[in-house]
Parts: C-alpha cells; structure tokens; sequence
C-alpha cells in the first residue's frame, strides 16, 4: 500500500480561521440589519422590498426587528414641527400682491402615520412638506383675499386669525394633522404700493401742516379781534369815566358857585371873609368903601411923596 503525506496542520487551523472571520462578519451584518431603534420624537413603518407595507400600524419607540435586506424602514416625526414658508405671493380685494413669510407648527398623530407614510404622496416621509404646502398657500390666498392693502397692517391679528382656522381645519380634515399655531411673521409690500403710501402720507402731513397753520392764522386774527374790542371798550369805559367826572366837577363847581352867591347875598360879612380866605398875599390897586375896597394905595403912596 502506498501511504499518504501527512497534511499541515497550521495550514488547516489557517483555513479554518479565516473560514470563521468571515463567518462572524456575515452574522454582524445579518444582526445589524434585522435590528433597527424608532427614537421617542418618530413612528415607523416597514416595507417588503420597499414595496408592500409590512406593518398595519406604526411602531412606536423602542427596538424593532426586520428581515435584513429585504425589509426597509420608514420613519416619519411625531414631535411637534416647524414649517417656515417665505416668499408666498398673495393678492389682496384691491388687487395688490404683498408677498408674506408664515410659520406653521404642527403634530402629526399615531393615528396619521400610516396614511402619510403609504397613502399620501410618495411611500415614506420624503414628501411632507409638499404636502402641506398647497393647502398653506391656498388658505393664505384666500385670507388675504378678503381684506384692502391699507388695511392689513391694523387687521394682521385678524388675518393670522383667519388663517390659522382655515389651514387647522383644512389639514385635519384632509391628512389628519393637527395644528399648533399659525404665525404671519412677514409681510412685505411691493415697491410701488410702498412708495404710493410714502407719498400719501407726505401729502397728508403737508396738509395737516397747512391746516395748523391756517388754525395759527386764524387763532392769531381772533387773538387781535380780542385785543381790539377790549382796547375799544376799555377807550370807551375810559371816556366815559372822563366825561362823568367832568360832569361830576362842573355840576359841583356850580353847586359852589350858587352857595357862594348865597351865602354873599344872605350875610354882607362873608364877603370879607371869603376875600381874607382867597386872598393871595397883593395888596389891591384900588380900595373904596363898600364891601370890596376900591382905593388904589400905589397912587395914594405917589401923591404923599
């Protein structure tokens, strides 16, 4: 008989290890994608060959298994979320576009999962947010369409108002999305209606300006008027009061004059008396016999000397 050489060993163990390397590899791999995690802020669902869904309804936080390669997840987030839509063109009754930004915050629900991940739009959450849209943008438009240009700036609480009920409504209703808040966090004119307003309000202030000083004008004329009648009264008060006491100083002048005459009619000696009393100090020119002397003494003085 013929005998066989004896193999090596290690050559065998080599085999073997690298054989089991692979191996383990193989069996990371398969673990790694028969397992996947849905964190607390999503829900997911999953797809056979990223065809049929495999699950009736949405799995919710924790650790999941699938079959590896052949069963892909979807996921889709449950926690509140932010929708900023800038640029929205809107037309106003008078037909004046005015372009505004509008915040939208929403929840998606359990129980909207699985029609918006397979029902709605393309399969899995890639398109959400063009679903929103439309409805946000159609509801903006008809909002605004109710109000003036010139007048949505003092009706913007109104306006958001009004926007978030339709839009609340409208996503409920359609894709079962609930609605936080609806803000208007920009409005911008156009560049024409801005500068009409600047002119406009230019125009305004020229004639509040003109008014005030027409108000100014008149105020100062009747301030003069005033000042006017009161000196003319005031002039004829006075001349009044000059007149009255002129009366007053010629009636009393006579009432003197006729007890002066009185009294000289009714007793001789007063009118020595009164002479003594008005007398100035001059020796008369002239004194006779009588009551009044008539003798003039600068005569009488030359003809002694």
């Amino acid at each position: 008989m013929l005998s066989l050489p004896p193999r090596d060993p290690r050559k065998f163990l080599g085999r073997f290890s690298v054989a089991g390397v692979a191996i383990a590899i193989l069996v990371v791999v398969f673990l790694y994608n028969s397992v996947f995690v849905v964190s607390p802020s999503e829900e997911a669902g999953t797809r056979w060959m990223g065809g049929t869904p495999m699950t009736s309804a949405p799995l919710t936080t924790g650790v999941h298994f699938k079959v590896p390669f052949f069963e892909s997840v979807d996921r889709l987030q449950t926690s509140r979320s932010i929708y900023t839509l800038d640029g929205l063109d809107v037309y106003t009754n008078d037909n004046q576009k005015v372009t505004i930004d509008v915040s939208l915050i929403y929840q998606i629900p359990s129980s909207a999962v699985m029609n918006l991940l397979y029902h709605v739009g393309r399969a899995g959450a890639v398109d959400i947010q063009a679903t929103i849209l439309p409805v946000v943008r159609d509801r903006a438009l008809a909002a605004f369409a109710q109000y003036n240009t010139l007048t949505i700036s003092d009706q913007r609480a109104q306006i958001t108002a009004q926007m978030r009920k339709d839009i609340s409504e409208a996503l409920q209703r359609l894709f079962n999305v609930e609605v936080i808040d609806v803000q208007l966090v920009g409005i911008h004119y156009s560049p024409v209606f801005d500068q009409s307003i600047e002119e406009a309000v230019r125009a305004k202030n020229l004639a509040v300006q003109a008014e005030n000083t027409v108000a100014q004008k008149k105020y100062e004329g009747e301030q003069k008027t005033v000042t006017a009648n009161a000196e003319a009264t005031a002039a004829v008060e006075r001349a009044n009061g000059e007149a009255q006491a002129t009366v007053l100083q010629a009636q009393a002048q006579a009432k003197a004059i006729d007890t002066v005459g009185e009294a000289l009619k009714n007793n001789p000696e007063y009118a020595r008396f009164y002479g003594l009393q008005h007398w100035n100090g001059v020796l008369p020119q002239v004194v006779g016999s009588g009551a009044i002397p008539m003798i003039d003494l600068n005569k009488a003085q030359e003809a002694a000397k």
